[in-house]
């Protein structure tokens, strides 16, 4: 019962990580135009706020589905975020500064491995797919029976595997190779994704309207 129930919620998992969404183009942002501290500080705090909805799940209970208002209150707060955070990526791409080298933080630039928690740690936090995701994943694939031994083993699981691959991304980003591949495109990348997260703020909060 053991392996096959770990193997279907580790596959489920790993399928959804592998989906890009705002925390994938932040943490690309981050690593071409900050470097690879700040890209590190935000895949710590993208971690960290999946480990909180992680923990809400296996604990048993939800606050998203207990309060409504709260749900309503968070995807208010996570479309006035994702509005905001495309409005820096636009800012940022109408004003292109030299990049970091491969694996430093460019120079002059305020964004540090604390920034870049605290803005993948919102970036997570804020969106309520995260809480229903997991919700979701633990109603759907974890038993009843499944004890809290293992209930803990699985959240570890799913808190490292979001810290690995998200680590490994900005890693890769910020290899010297790929930082003078897209460097010159990076303002393009930028407006795009920055569009993106814009579009993604209207629909949320026309969906609320």
């Amino acid at each position: 019962m053991f392996p096959s129930e770990f193997l279907l919620l580790a596959g489920a998992h790993l399928l959804a990580l592998a989906s890009p969404g705002p925390d994938f183009l932040l943490l690309v942002r981050s690593a071409l135009r900050h470097g690879r501290r700040h890209g590190i500080g935000a895949a710590v705090g993208i971690a960290l706020a999946n480990g909180m909805y992680i923990a809400l799940a296996l604990g048993g209970f939800s606050l998203l589905q207990q309060s409504p208002a709260l749900l309503t209150a968070m995807k208010w707060l996570a479309s006035i975020y994702l509005a905001w955070l495309g409005w820096l990526f636009m800012q940022s791409s109408l004003k292109p500064a030299p990049l970091p080298a491969a694996g430093h933080q460019q120079a002059g630039a305020p964004a540090g491995f604390a920034a870049g928690l605290g803005a993948g740690f919102l970036s997570a936090a804020l969106n309520p797919k995260n809480g229903v995701f997991y919700l979701g994943l633990v109603t759907l694939m974890v038993g009843a029976q499944t004890g809290a031994g293992r209930k803990l083993a699985y959240g570890l699981w799913m808190f490292f595997a979001v810290f690995a691959w998200d680590a490994a991304l900005v890693l890769a980003m910020s290899q010297r190779r790929v930082i003078a591949l897209l460097g010159r495109g990076l303002p393009m990348v930028e407006r795009g994704a920055g569009l993106l997260l814009m579009l993604a703020a209207a629909v949320l909060a026309l969906a609320r309207v």
